[in-house]
């Protein structure tokens, strides 16, 4: 240290760059009557948020159900993306089934670090194998807004979309 130097306690660390919350960007502003992909994007993340709200209540034998209503909310969005695809400019296609992908792929992340937190229950590292479970679940639900967001764009350049009413 300096001579004449104050010691002023330890050094302040710099913020943590990657524990920022993820803010994904608000949805188009569009009339949401009769659009299925996004009735199943909420419905999507209304299954992650019950996975949120039941995981530390259920028993580990239990994570499958929760983590199955997820599976097939996906497959239902999934499927109604499918149907709007032949509609919308080829151009914007690769990106949405790339999107889709990703979010099977999410899936099977989940699916898998279920299975490890049903492994590790009641072990010291229970909670660990939870809270990957719901980062996991965090991410599916992000990429399914992600997906959301991609088929809007594609539906605006299309101009299959319309503004929502005031």
């Amino acid at each position: 240290m300096k001579r004449g130097a104050q010691f002023t306690g330890p050094p302040q660390k710099p913020p943590r760059l990657g524990a920022q919350p993820i803010q994904p960007a608000p949805t188009a502003d569009l009339d949401r009557t009769d659009d299925p992909v996004y009735g199943n994007v909420t419905d999507l993340v209304r299954a992650v948020l019950q996975l949120k709200n039941e995981i530390s209540l259920v028993p580990p034998e239990g994570y499958i159900l929760v983590v199955k209503n997820i599976g097939l909310s996906l497959r239902k969005l999934i499927g109604s993306v499918d149907d709007v695809l032949p509609d919308l400019p080829s151009s914007s296609r690769t990106e949405i089934e790339g999107t889709q992908k990703l979010l099977n792929k999410d899936l099977a992340n989940l699916i898998g670090k279920m299975r490890l937190a049903q492994q590790n229950s009641g072990t010291s590292l229970s909670s660990e194998f939870r809270r990957q479970m719901l980062t996991a679940s965090h991410a599916l639900a992000v990429d399914a807004k992600n997906l959301l967001d991609a088929v809007d764009q594609a539906k605006l350049q299309a101009n299959l979309a319309k503004p929502r009413p005031e």
